[in-house]
C-alpha cells in the first residue's frame, strides 16, 4: 500500500496515462500522414516499437525526478514542504484529457474524411478469388460500381521489369473482376492510356467507369514496393492510397490487401464485399516468367518469346494451370498463322491443344483455355467439332470478364455461320467492356452492317481503323454499300478512313487510292480489277478478293478465295444483306460444304430465310427470305 501511495504521489500512474495517450496520438497521425509521402511500412513499425520501448524510461524518470519552480530535481533533493506534485498532477490530468479529446478528433477525421484507409481494417475474407478467370458477373447497372485498373508504372532499376509491373496490374484487375456487382473495364482499353497525360476524369469518361486505380511497382532483387491509389473520377478525389514494401514471397498477400482496401473504400456503393487471393503457384520464378509471357501475349508482341516464357513456367511448375492456359493461347495465335514466327506452326498447334487440355484438367473453369479449345474446333471441317467448339466458346464467354477475346471469338463463330442475331450480343458485350480496342468496334460495326444498320456500322468501323490502323472493317462494309448501290456512302466511308489507315500489306495507300478512283469513275473499275487480279506469285489474295467482291465479279472472287487471310473475308461478306449473288452462288455452297458448315446447318438449322436447293449449276443456298 505504501508503494502504491508513493507511486501515486510521484505521479507515475499519471505519467503512464499521459504517455500512452500521447504515443497513441502520434501513431494515429503518423498512420494518416506517412502514406502520403510514400514512406516504407517499416518506418511506422519502427515508430511503434520506439514508443513502446520509451514507456519504461518515462516511468523511471517520473519516479526519480520531480518538477519544481526551480526546474527538475531528483526526488530526494526536494523539500516536502515546498513540493508542488499536486499541482503537477492537475496539469497532467488536463493534458491527458486534452490528448484524449484530440485523439478522438483524429480518429473521427481519419474515419470519415481522410483518404488513406488501412487494408488491415478490411473484414475477413469470405469470397475466394483463386482463379482470375472466374465466372463474369453481370454488368452493374449503377455506374458508380465501376472501376478501371491502369497499367502500373515500372520504377524498377531494370526496364525489363515493366513486364512485372504490367503483370501486377493485370492480377489486380482479374481479382476485382471476381467482386460481385463491380464492373471492371477490360485490360486492353485500360492499358491503352499507358504513357499518356490523359486526365483521370477523361480516362474514366472514355472507359465508362466511376473509379480508377493506378500506381507504380519497384522490384529489386527479392523485394517489391507497390504504391497504389484509388480515385473517384467525378470529383478527381483520392479515396485511398497505400504503399506496400514486402519480400517477393508475399506478393499474393499484397494483391489481396490492395483488393480489400479498394472494396472497403467502395463499401458504401458495393455493400460488404470481401476478397481473398490464393497463390496460383508456389514457384516465384515460374510466376515472374508467367507474368512476362502473359503480358507479351496480350500485347501481341514478341510472341515467340512469350511462348518460351510460358513453356518455362509450366516446366518449373507442371501444376500451374493459368500458365498452361496462356501457353495454349500464345501457341494457337501464332500457330494459326496470324503472326510471324521462327517456330514451327504445326508443332505450335499440337502444343496449343495439349496445353489447353492440361489447363482444363487442372482447372475446368479457365476461360482462355476453353476459348482456345473452342477456336480450334470451330476452325475444323467437321460439323460435330464445330458444334462442340461453339459450345466451348459460349461457355468461355460466360466465364471471362477481364479479357474480351472469348466473347469476340464466340460472336465471330456465329457470324461466320450466318447467325448475326446470335453473334450480336457477344460483340456488344465485348465492345462495352473494351471500347478502346479496334477489333471490338470493327466487328460490332460489321454485325450492324449485316443487319442493314449502315449508319451505325460505318462509324464503328471507322473507329476501329482509328484505333488499329487496319482497313479490314471499313473495306467489308464498303463492299456491302457498293453492292447495295450506295456507292457515294461507300466512297465517303473509305475516304474518311484513308488518313487513318496504316501502310498495311496489300491494302495500303495505292490499293485504297485505286479503289476510290474506281468508285468515282466507272470506266476505271475494270482497270482496277485487272491491276488486282489474283497472282500467287504476288501473294495478293486479300487485295484481289476485296476488289472482286466490291464490284461483284464472282469469277475473280472465287479464284482469289483460299490464300491466307481470304477465308474470313469471303465468309463474312457473304452475309451482308446486299451480297445475295455471293451467298447463293453454287461455289459458295461448295466451299461451305468443304469447310463443314453445310453439315452443321443440316444438323442444327440454316440461317434465317435460307435453305439448300438444287439448281442447274449445282446445289446452292436459296436465301430469298433472308432477313438478318
Amino acid at each position: 500500500m505504501r508503494l502504491l501511495a508513493e507511486l501515486k504521489r510521484r505521479n507515475v500512474f499519471r505519467m503512464a496515462g499521459l504517455y500512452l495517450v500521447g504515443a497513441w496520438l502520434i501513431v494515429q497521425v503518423a498512420e494518416t500522414l506517412l502514406p502520403i509521402f510514400h514512406t516504407p511500412d517499416w518506418v511506422l513499425q519502427a515508430l511503434v516499437v520506439l514508443l513502446a520501448l520509451g514507456l519504461v524510461p518515462a516511468l523511471v524518470f517520473s519516479w526519480l525526478y520531480e518538477l519544481t519552480p526551480e526546474g527538475l530535481k531528483r526526488e530526494g533533493e526536494v523539500d516536502p514542504a515546498h513540493a508542488i506534485s499536486s499541482q503537477t498532477a492537475r496539469r497532467m490530468d488536463l493534458l491527458t484529457l486534452a490528448g484524449v479529446g484530440l485523439l478522438l478528433v483524429v480518429t473521427v477525421a481519419d474515419r470519415w474524411w481522410s483518404s488513406p484507409v488501412s487494408p488491415a481494417a478490411a473484414p475477413a475474407p469470405d469470397v475466394n478469388v483463386s482463379n482470375p478467370f472466374a465466372p463474369a458477373p453481370e454488368a452493374a447497372s449503377d455506374s458508380t460500381r465501376s472501376i478501371a485498373v491502369l497499367a502500373f508504372v515500372n520504377l524498377s532499376p531494370d526496364p525489363a521489369n515493366a513486364y512485372f509491373a504490367d503483370g501486377i496490374s493485370e492480377e489486380l484487375l482479374n481479382i476485382l473482376v471476381g467482386v460481385d456487382g463491380l464492373k471492371v473495364a477490360s485490360r486492353a482499353s485500360s492499358f491503352s492510356f499507358r504513357g499518356k497525360d490523359t486526365p483521370i476524369p477523361e480516362i474514366a469518361r472514355q472507359l465508362g467507369v466511376r473509379h480508377v486505380l493506378d500506381g507504380s511497382v519497384r522490384k529489386q532483387d527479392n523485394r517489391v514496393r507497390i504504391t497504389a491509389q484509388l480515385i473517384e473520377a467525378g470529383s478527381d478525389t483520392q479515396l485511398w492510397s497505400q504503399t506496400f514494401e514486402r519480400d517477393l514471397v508475399d506478393i499474393f498477400r499484397v494483391q489481396e490487401e490492395i483488393a480489400r482496401a479498394i472494396t472497403t473504400s467502395l463499401e458504401d456503393v458495393l455493400g460488404v464485399r470481401k476478397v481473398s487471393v490464393a497463390a496460383p503457384t508456389a514457384d516465384l520464378e515460374a510466376y515472374e516468367r508467367f507474368l512476362r509471357g502473359r503480358t507479351r501475349f496480350y500485347q501481341r508482341s514478341a510472341l515467340d518469346e512469350a511462348n518460351v516464357d510460358l513453356a518455362y513456367a509450366v516446366e518449373r511448375d507442371p501444376d500451374f494451370a493459368e500458365a498452361w492456359a496462356f501457353l495454349a493461347a500464345a501457341s494457337f495465335v501464332v500457330g494459326n498463322g496470324g503472326y510471324p514466327t521462327e517456330l514451327d506452326r504445326a508443332e505450335l498447334m499440337v502444343r496449343a491443344a495439349t496445353a489447353a487440355d492440361r489447363a482444363l484438367g487442372l482447372n475446368p473453369d479457365i476461360g482462355i483455355a476453353l476459348a482456345v479449345k473452342g477456336q480450334m474446333l470451330t476452325n475444323s471441317n467437321d460439323p460435330g467439332q464445330i458444334a462442340e467448339g461453339i459450345r466451348l466458346l459460349e461457355q468461355a464467354a460466360g466465364r471471362v470478364a477481364a479479357d474480351t477475346s472469348p466473347r469476340l471469338w464466340a460472336g465471330l463463330a456465329w457470324l461466320t455461320l450466318g447467325f448475326v442475331d446470335r453473334a450480336l450480343p457477344y460483340f456488344q458485350s465485348a465492345q462495352d467492356q473494351d471500347p478502346l480496342v479496334g477489333i471490338n468496334n470493327g466487328y460490332l460495326g460489321l454485325a450492324y452492317a449485316v443487319q442493314g444498320r449502315w449508319a451505325e456500322g460505318g462509324p464503328l468501323a471507322q473507329r476501329a481503323v482509328e484505333l488499329s490502323g487496319l482497313p479490314f472493317w471499313t473495306n467489308n462494309i464498303a463492299v456491302g454499300l457498293v453492292n447495295a448501290d450506295r456507292k457515294k456512302e461507300a466512297w465517303e466511308l473509305l475516304h474518311s478512313a484513308q488518313p487513318l489507315i496504316a501502310d498495311v500489306p496489300q491494302l495500303g495507300g495505292a490499293f485504297l487510292e485505286g479503289m476510290l478512283t474506281a468508285l468515282e469513275d466507272p470506266a476505271q473499275r475494270e482497270v482496277f480489277l485487272a491491276a488486282n487480279e489474283y497472282d500467287p506469285a504476288r501473294e495478293n489474295g486479300v487485295a484481289a478478293l476485296n476488289a472482286a467482291l466490291m464490284f461483284g465479279d464472282a469469277e475473280r472472287a472465287f479464284s482469289a478465295d483460299g490464300p491466307p487471310g481470304t477465308r474470313l473475308i469471303m465468309t463474312l461478306c457473304a452475309w451482308l444483306p446486299s451480297m445475295g449473288w455471293l451467298r447463293e452462288h453454287p461455289r459458295f455452297f461448295e466451299r461451305m460444304e468443304r469447310l463443314g458448315r453445310v453439315g452443321y446447318w443440316d444438323r442444327h438449322g440454316y440461317p434465317l430465310g435460307c435453305k439448300p436447293v438444287d439448281g442447274p449449276a449445282g446445289r446452292r443456298l436459296n436465301c430469298s427470305g433472308y432477313s438478318p
